[in-house]
């Protein structure tokens, strides 16, 4: 079963009995995940989100607020903006307005995507575990993460390769400064070490002349 269908089961199956027109939401969130500049924020990265939201869903406390933070969380991306999180959010309350969520729980949603933006260590467990499985990139194996990189200097494709290393640099030094990169302790365990590992090894990539 391909990506598009088997999120699309997915989709179905868990968002649309929320919703009033539930396949035009689905049809403009595909659409959006689906545009040509992306390589890394697609659905493959939505699927990845949610077989990790799977592993760990006895961590969650209201795993559906979660899982629809993480079909959300990038569906508004242009790497040339810096208020894409903001949109997305925007993005789900507008097409959540008319759904059969409570007020608490779209407000909920709305703070569970702001969170990607990792402003601030999360304040509670399910940020943590969203925080988490957004990043769990970062823990791939050695293979994986090096075609994350690749995805990410495809997106920015219209930065100058020195600008590029600069701000990656910067990015990614922020990841490794934080004294600790997951919050929850399994996966913290699971992913911390690789996730070093693999941020250590980039920048030294993106320093070599």
């Amino acid at each position: 079963m391909t990506t598009v269908s088997a999120l699309q089961k997915r989709w179905n199956r868990v968002v649309a009995p929320l919703l009033p027109n539930p396949q035009t939401t689905w049809q403009q969130l595909a659409s959006h995940y689906s545009e040509p500049h992306r390589h890394y924020h697609t659905l493959d990265h939505v699927a990845a989100c949610l077989k990790w939201l799977d592993q760990y869903h006895h961590l969650a406390e209201d795993p559906l607020c979660i899982e629809l933070a993480l079909w959300a969380h990038d569906v508004i991306y242009d790497p040339r903006a810096s208020d894409n999180e903001a949109r997305s959010a925007d993005w789900f309350a507008q097409q959540f307005a008319d759904s059969d969520l409570t007020h608490a729980q779209r407000n909920r949603v709305h703070a569970l995507i702001l969170a990607t933006i990792h402003p601030h260590p999360p304040t509670d467990p399910d940020m943590a575990l969203l925080q988490d499985i957004d990043l769990s990139i970062l823990g791939a194996d050695t293979e994986l993460y090096d075609r994350y990189e690749g995805w990410i200097r495809q997106e920015y494709d219209f930065v100058l390769e020195a600008a590029f290393r600069k701000g990656r640099s910067t990015v990614l030094q922020s990841f490794l400064d934080q004294a600790v990169i997951y919050h929850t302790v399994e996966l913290r365990e699971r992913l911390g070490v690789s996730a070093r590992d693999n941020l250590s090894r980039a920048l030294g990539k993106l320093s070599e002349s």
